[in-house]
C-alpha cells in the first residue's frame, strides 16, 4: 500500500465547494493535512472535519509550503485569486486539484496547463460529472462503435433563476455564500456557462472522444437581473470528429424545479445509433436509452439502463478527489489530465468570443 499523503487544502470563506473538499480528508489516501487561509476563518471547520489529521494551519501559501512540504494541494477559491495560488502550488512541486473555472483570464490557465506539463504534474479540475456510472455507460457505447460515425448532439444543463436575484433573502445558496463573486465577470469570469456548463461541455468532449474544433453562440443576460455575466447561453458546436450539434446552458426553472433535474440532458445520434440521458443518473429512474444497429444489437429492443439514487452512484464527488490522490500515489491515472480543463475553457471562451463578433471562432488547441 502507498504511503498516505501529505494533503495541503488552500481556501478561503467565499469558497467553492468547500465542505465537499474537507469531507475527502478523510479517504485512506490522505496522512498529515495543512489549511492556508489567508483570512483564518475556516480554521475551525477545517479542525472539525480533518480531525486528528489536521497538522498546521497557514494564513501565508510561502510558510505553508516551505515548512509542510505538500505532495498534494486540494484549491478552492474565489475564480481571480485561483491562477496565483495554483501556480505556486505547481511551481513547489505539488499536484494540484482545483475547482472550477481555475481563471478569469484564459492566458493564465494557459500558463497553469504548461507549468503542469513542464513539471510533469498533476493537474486536475472538479469535473465530477465524468464519474457519474451513467456518463461512463455512454462513453463505452460510443468508444466501442456502437453508434458507428457521430452526426449530431443536443444538450442542455438548465438551473434555478431564483438563485440570481439579488434580494438576499431569495437568492439561492451559490452567490449568496460566494460574497457576489458567481455572478461577476471580473471576480469569476463568466456565467452558468463558465460555472455550470462546463461539466457538460466536459461530458460531451469525453463521450464522443473527439475534441472541439469551432462554436458560434450567442451569450446573453436575459432576465435582466443587475449581473455582469451571462444568465444564458447558446452554442452550436462542431467537433473534430465532424459531428455538430446545440447546447443551451442557462439559468431559467424554479428551485424546485431545478432540484428534480428534469430539464437537463444529453442525446448523441451516429450512423448506427443513438443514446439519451439525463447526466445527474436519477431522474425518472430512466438515465439512459440507446439503441445500436451494430452487430447483436440490430435486434435487440431500445436498451434502458437504470440506476438506483439511493446507491452511492449520484455522489461522486469524492470518488473524483480520491482518483485524483491515487494517481499522486503513483496508483493509476490521473481521472482528467492538465489539457481535459483547458479544452473546455478553450471552447468556452471562444463562444464568448463568437457572441461578441457575431462569427463562427475556432477553438484553440492546447499546446506546450
Amino acid at each position: 500500500m502507498s504511503d498516505p499523503l501529505r494533503v495541503a487544502l488552500i481556501t478561503e470563506p467565499t469558497s467553492w465547494h468547500r465542505q465537499k473538499l474537507i469531507d475527502a480528508l478523510s479517504t485512506d489516501e490522505v496522512g498529515a493535512v495543512a489549511v492556508a487561509d489567508a483570512t483564518g476563518a475556516t480554521f475551525d471547520e477545517v479542525r472539525d472535519g480533518a480531525g486528528p489529521k489536521l497538522q498546521a494551519t497557514y494564513t501565508d501559501l510561502d510558510q505553508m509550503h516551505r515548512e509542510f512540504k505538500p505532495d498534494a494541494a486540494l484549491i478552492t477559491l474565489e475564480p481571480w485569486r485561483m491562477p496565483a495560488a495554483i501556480k505556486q502550488a505547481l511551481e513547489a512541486g505539488v499536484h494540484v486539484y482545483h475547482e472550477k473555472p481555475g481563471y478569469v483570464d484564459i492566458a493564465d490557465y494557459r500558463e497553469i496547463y504548461r507549468l503542469a506539463r513542464s513539471r510533469n504534474l498533476h493537474l486536475c479540475i472538479a469535473y465530477l460529472s465524468r464519474m457519474y456510472p451513467v456518463v461512463q455507460e455512454a462513453r463505452r457505447i460510443v468508444s466501442e462503435g456502437l453508434l458507428g460515425d457521430l452526426f449530431s448532439f443536443q444538450a442542455h444543463f438548465i438551473a434555478d433563476q431564483e438563485r440570481i436575484k439579488q434580494d438576499p433573502a431569495d437568492r439561492f445558496e451559490y452567490d449568496h455564500a460566494a460574497g457576489g463573486w458567481f455572478f461577476s465577470k471580473e471576480k469569476g469570469g463568466g456565467g452558468h456557462l463558465t460555472i455550470l456548463g462546463c461539466h457538460y461541455l466536459d461530458m460531451l468532449r469525453h463521450i464522443s472522444g473527439s475534441n472541439f474544433k469551432s462554436v458560434v453562440a450567442m451569450c446573453k443576460n436575459v432576465g435582466g437581473e443587475p449581473i455582469t455575466v451571462e444568465d444564458a447561453a447558446a452554442l452550436t458546436i462542431e467537433f473534430e470528429n465532424g459531428m455538430i450539434g446545440n447546447f443551451n446552458s442557462g439559468f431559467y426553472t424554479s428551485k424546485a424545479e431545478y432540484a428534480s433535474q428534469r430539464h437537463s440532458d444529453i442525446t448523441i445520434w451516429g450512423r448506427e445509433g443513438w443514446l439519451s440521458f439525463n447526466p445527474s443518473g436519477e431522474v425518472a429512474g430512466v438515465p439512459l436509452q440507446w439503441a445500436s444497429l451494430r452487430g447483436v444489437h440490430a435486434s435487440a429492443p431500445l436498451k434502458t439502463v437504470t440506476y438506483d439514487a439511493t446507491d452511492g452512484t449520484t455522489e461522486v464527488y469524492p470518488l473524483l478527489v480520491q482518483a485524483f490522490l491515487r494517481a499522486c500515489q503513483g496508483d493509476g491515472p490521473s481521472p482528467l489530465a492538465p489539457e481535459d480543463g483547458l479544452w473546455v475553457a478553450e471552447c468556452t471562451q471562444a463562444a464568448y468570443r463568437a457572441a461578441q463578433t457575431g462569427s463562427i471562432q475556432h477553438v484553440a488547441t492546447p499546446a506546450g
